[in-house]
């Protein structure tokens, strides 16, 4: 079996050191822009803000090195006006915090003393006993005996007597009404059938059979109607004599009902009304001594805080103001750090995936050769179903494909069309023109 060697180039790692030292430069420089970028110089009608450089100063980075960077003083200068009124602020606020403390040694002594409220009015807690939460034996509960819940035994919860004979008659006297001319009718249609030969047991004497039953069916009915009618009129009257006395002994039974209910409202409110009014005369009693009480405590303690509050005012106001050129506030310019470090290692993981792609690509290569011959034919027109794995940076590209020959066995390389641009002196051809690859040279030549 023949030994395949591919020469591949694999990156060397950055240097740590070599990289912190230059990202440390890179920070110093943005930083020392940034600053410089800042300090931007402001002219206003109250006066101007500066910047300038009043000298350096210097530290010792991280990789051991020593750094310079430039040191400025912001100056705040106000135009006539403006500085005449910072010092007339100043000379007022002095004034005042000497006030202060005059007042402070010698006009809160009464604060040292104890609090006497001796003299404040007596606090009420309690109403007296005229004060009541109920309204006197004269408040009753019960109605009387003036109220009452029944009606009296005249008072109908049904009503209505037997009116069947009544049906029974208007019925009886419709059909005797009707009968008699009925069975006329009858003893005429059946001469008359008798006379045209028409005999029992046909058809025509049949339907004429069923025309007489017919008349005595509706006259039946009829009777029906008028004996029903009959019976409800009388069930309606019967219905509203009822309704009449019964509504006549419910209006009475109301009227003293509510003659009994006035008379205890009327009773009751008397009551009521007599307490509260007492009540009330107690309460407003104790509220205006308890007032009087809350105002005298009131007046005490205000005389008392008040050389306190006249100390509070004083310093309250006599703070300054700090002084105002009218400027802005400074633009803040963004300049955006470099990362060396991670452009270094950015650059470091390319180089070393595209060695390691490479790597990949030449193993299977190797593998997929075995211990068969390295030098095979890699002409595109005896391949078939032909696929790019892999384009490495030299331009070939790693295929998968079958020989026409052997359709049904998989094969993996090079195209020999591609490998002739690269390293032309691997690329041979047969008798017949086709083109053949030696593989061993191609990875090493060409890798």
């Amino acid at each position: 079996m023949s030994t395949v060697t591919a020469m591949v180039h694999t990156p060397s790692a950055p240097d740590p050191t070599k990289t912190a030292q230059a990202q440390a430069e890179y920070n110093q420089n943005t930083a020392v822009t940034q600053q410089l970028l800042n300090m931007t110089n402001q002219v206003t009608p109250y006066g101007t803000l500066t910047y300038n450089q009043t000298g350096n100063s210097t530290f010792t980075g991280a990789d051991g090195k020593t750094y310079t960077v430039p040191q400025f003083t912001q100056t705040t200068t106000l135009n006539p006006e403006q500085q005449s009124t910072l010092n007339q602020t100043q000379s007022a606020a002095n004034n005042i915090a000497q006030t202060a403390n005059s007042l402070s040694s010698s006009g809160l002594s009464s604060l040292g003393q104890a609090v006497d409220t001796s003299g404040a009015p007596a606090l009420q807690t309690s109403l007296g006993s005229g004060y009541s939460s109920s309204p006197g034996n004269s408040y009753s509960t019960s109605l009387g005996s003036g109220y009452t819940t029944s009606l009296g035994s005249n008072y109908n919860t049904s009503f209505g007597g037997d009116v069947s004979q009544a049906y029974d008659d208007a019925k009886n006297a419709v059909m005797n009404q009707l009968t008699p001319t009925l069975d006329r009718n009858s003893e005429a249609t059946r001469a008359q059938e008798i006379a045209s030969g028409i005999r029992p047991g046909s058809a025509a004497y049949t339907a004429n059979e069923q025309s007489i039953g017919d008349n005595y069916t509706r006259a039946a009915n009829q009777a029906t109607e008028t004996a029903q009618s009959v019976q409800n009129q009388l069930f309606n009257q019967q219905q509203q004599q009822a309704a009449y006395t019964d509504s006549a002994l419910l209006n009475q039974a109301q009227f003293g009902n509510q003659s009994a209910l006035d008379q205890f409202n009327a009773q009751n409110n008397a009551s009521l009304s007599g307490q509260q009014f007492t009540n009330s005369a107690l309460l407003n009693n104790a509220n205006f001594n308890n007032s009087a009480n809350s105002q005298w405590l009131q007046n005490y303690y205000t005389q008392r805080d008040q050389p306190l509050n006249e100390l509070s005012a004083l310093l309250s106001g006599s703070q300054v103001s700090n002084a105002t050129t009218g400027a802005s506030s400074t633009p803040q310019t963004s300049v955006g750090g470099v990362d060396y470090t991670g452009l270094v290692n950015n650059e470091y993981q390319d180089q070393l995936q595209n060695s390691n792609s490479m790597l990949s690509g030449i193993s299977g290569i190797v593998g997929g050769l075995g211990s068969a011959a390295l030098t095979k034919y890699s002409d595109r027109r005896l391949k078939t179903g032909v696929q790019l794995l892999k384009r490495f940076a030299n331009g070939l590209g790693l295929y998968s494909y079958r020989y026409k020959s052997a359709p049904d066995q998989a094969e993996t390389g090079f195209m020999a069309d591609e490998v002739e641009r690269v390293c032309p002196a691997a690329v041979s051809r047969d008798r017949h023109g086709f083109a053949m690859v030696d593989y061993d040279r191609v990875l090493r030549e060409a890798f």
